[in-house]
């Protein structure tokens, strides 16, 4: 017998397709008489494809594991369908049926079970998640669903409103990464994973999983731009964006996914494997057709879609850590861990990351320390430190702080803060300058939304290292009142 495997897939990978395949065959019977018995209007003929996708993105886990996700995806698709149709208004109306949405999530009264099919499923997936999953990340999970329902009626109003003032692209894209069902498929796997201390790495994998989601949104609109023209749907192309700049822009944001993921992944972590996963599964999906219209058009250049995955092998949790490679992933697994580095280490880091500009700044950060026994360490530790905020060049407010209720609040005793390009170390860069302190804080970049940072103070023996994550920005609108 010839036991020579085909070049290009590993056994590992090999079990992984198996898998993958096995289980998808199992649940696909069982999607469609879910799906035909609550009378959601999604075509059956779309139940292999969302039971083959979840299976690919966690073959490790069990089939009723994979079959809960593959609802949601079928869920996601329905309410598409629901606010993609005309809408009578008044009572009983779309806004009405939104709103009911919103309150099963947060499981108010019964949100119209009864009557709508679209809440009753979604009461389903809902209450067998707060049943099986893990309670700290579920809130996780129900703030994606929320965002999908509010960009969902964002893009629904918008598109029944053409003649109107279009919106701009960059509120196109933010209600768009929450409309294109990755953030909510995956944020709802992570909430069914034994992964210890996966809380802990939210801030990276968030990161990982907002550059993935604008890529895939990007990837269908460039895949679907000709038939939702004919529909009368924006997209970022319809508002300006060139084939060429969705692109770029897509393949800069799947490396920025990969490039942040690589540490956890390789490490074995299946929450970032997952992700890795499903991200690459779209990509390749919107490379090759388009799910609403399977077979149409040719494939799309390979440049945008090109995304290195990590094989499965072990289920990913039994994986070993391996050893890293470049710096910048060496040093996004030590932030995600929390484990502590020596000012050494930080050293050779800092002089190896590139710099940062002013604009990269902007926002509320999110920080923390490599060690806890230093002066500088146990002072912020006192002062309940929590981050950074950046108004623009001239308005920074250092010490964001938390009081004794935990909210965050701005500790101006010590004053605020500028930004001014500094050179240090032979790098010039984006440095942030205390107006009544000896102080300046040095800032190099490991990834659009994790910073290094070094503390230079006047008459200090030795610098102190800090680092900080972006905070996602808030949603503009609260549950129910999307417009």
């Amino acid at each position: 017998m010839d036991t020579s495997l085909p070049t290009g897939h590993p056994p590992s990978e090999i079990v992984s397709i198996a898998d993958t395949c096995s289980t998808a065959l199992r649940n696909m019977p069982r999607l469609e008489i879910w799906l035909k018995g609550l009378g959601l209007p999604v075509d059956p003929a779309l139940v292999p494809l969302m039971c083959l996708q979840t299976a690919f993105m966690t073959p490790w886990l069990t089939s009723e594991s994979c079959y809960r996700i593959s609802r949601l995806m079928v869920w996601l698709m329905a309410i598409d369908n629901v606010l993609d149709a005309p809408d009578h208004g008044g009572p009983g109306g779309t806004a009405d049926r939104v709103l009911s949405w919103h309150g099963v999530l947060e499981e108010h009264g019964n949100g119209g079970r009864e009557a709508d099919p679209v809440a009753r499923a979604l009461a389903e997936i809902t209450g067998d998640l707060h049943r099986d999953a893990r309670p700290e990340l579920l809130a996780l999970w129900r703030e994606s669903m929320h965002q999908t329902l509010i960009g969902m009626r964002h893009e629904s109003t918008a598109a029944r409103t053409a003649a109107g003032p279009a919106p701009r692209l960059a509120d196109y894209l933010r209600y768009g990464t929450w409309t294109i069902g990755v953030e909510q498929q995956v944020t709802a796997v992570w909430t069914l994973l034994d992964e210890p201390d996966l809380p802990r790495r939210l801030p990276v994998l968030r990161s990982a999983l907002r550059e993935g989601a604008l890529a895939i949104r990007l990837l269908n609109d460039l895949r679907g731009h000709q038939r939702e023209r004919a529909e009368g749907k924006v997209d970022a192309l319809a508002l300006g964006m060139s084939e060429q700049e969705a692109y770029d822009r897509a393949g800069k944001a799947l490396e920025s996914c990969r490039r942040t993921l690589a540490p956890l992944s390789s490490a074995g972590y299946g929450s970032a494997v997952a992700l890795e996963r499903a991200v690459l599964w779209h990509a390749r999906m919107y490379h090759h057709s388009d799910p609403v219209r399977p077979g149409a058009g040719a494939p799309l250049p390979g440049r945008a879609t090109d995304i290195r995955h990590t094989p499965s092998g072990p289920r990913p949790r039994e994986v070993q850590p391996m050893s890293i490679q470049r710096p910048e992933e060496e040093l996004l697994d030590v932030i995600a861990s929390g484990k502590e580095c020596d000012t050494t280490r930080l050293a050779e880091f800092f002089d190896r990351l590139e710099p940062v500009g002013p604009e990269l700044l902007v926002g509320t950060w999110q920080g923390g320390g490599f060690e806890h026994t230093s002066e500088n360490a146990a002072l912020l530790a006192k002062m309940r430190w929590y981050g950074k905020r950046f108004v623009d060049a001239d308005h920074v407010e250092p010490l964001l702080c938390r009081d004794e209720d935990g909210t965050v609040y701005s500790y101006e005793e010590l004053g605020l803060a500028r930004l001014h390009e500094v050179v240090h170390r032979g790098k010039q860069s984006t440095a942030m300058v205390y107006d009544q302190l000896p102080i300046v804080d040095h800032f190099r970049r490991l990834t659009d939304d994790v910073l290094l940072g070094l503390m230079d103070k006047k008459g200090a023996p030795e610098d102190f290292y800090f680092h900080l994550t972006r905070v996602p920005a808030p949603t503009s609108e609260p549950p129910g009142e999307a417009g």
